[in-house]
């Protein structure tokens, strides 16, 4: 169960990571070149909401103030 839910999250993550990166991209002033700040502005919010969303999908869900 937990790498299918962590593989689900960080799929759906994808979603919030592309508006991310758009909103970098424009902001950094939406260059035609390739330049080093892309990687600042728009493949780390991308990739950054994938690994949160695989990393709360791999965590166990169990709440220990929950059990009996």
């Amino acid at each position: 169960m937990g790498v299918g839910r962590a593989l689900l999250f960080g799929t759906l993550a994808c979603v919030p990571g592309v508006l991310l990166a758009l909103i970098g991209w424009v902001m950094s002033g939406s260059p035609e070149e390739w330049d080093t700040t892309l990687w600042l502005s728009c493949y780390a919010p991308f990739f950054g909401c994938i690994a949160v969303g695989l990393i709360i999908g791999w965590r166990d869900g169990e709440n220990p103030d929950l059990e009996a």
